[in-house]
C-alpha cells in the first residue's frame, strides 16, 4: 500500500484545516486538539473545495453550498443551504500515519 506525503504536523493549524494536493487527489487535513484527521478534499455536494471552508465548532462548512462536515469523523454535521440541488454524504476519511513528524495517507 503506498504512502503518500501530505504535511509536517507542526504545519496544520491547530484547530482549523489544510488543504493538500498530492498523488493528484485534494485531501483535507484536520487538527483539532492536538488529533489529527485526514478526509478527502472536496465536498461530497458538488465538489466544492473544502480548504478554503470555514471552521465552525469542529466543523469545516464547503464555500459554495453551506455543507458542514464534523473534522474528526467526516460525518455530516449540517446538509447544504439549497436543498433542491441535492444533498451532502459524509465525508471519506483515510488513514494515515506519523513519522518524524510528518503525516502520510495510505493509498
Amino acid at each position: 500500500m503506498p504512502r503518500i506525503k501530505l504535511a509536517k504536523v507542526e504545519d496544520v493549524p491547530e484547530g482549523g484545516t489544510m488543504g493538500v494536493k498530492a498523488g493528484g487527489k485534494y485531501y483535507l487535513v484536520s487538527k483539532m486538539e492536538g488529533e489529527i484527521n485526514v478526509f478527502e478534499g472536496r465536498c461530497t455536494h458538488m465538489k466544492g473545495p473544502l480548504r478554503f471552508g470555514k471552521v465552525i465548532d469542529g466543523s469545516v462548512k464547503c464555500p459554495i453550498h453551506g455543507a458542514r462536515f464534523d473534522l474528526r469523523s467526516g460525518e455530516v454535521t449540517k446538509q447544504v443551504s439549497i436543498p433542491l440541488i441535492g444533498k451532502a454524504k459524509d465525508l471519506k476519511k483515510y488513514l494515515f500515519t506519523i513519522q518524524d513528524g510528518e503525516i502520510f495517507v495510505k493509498e
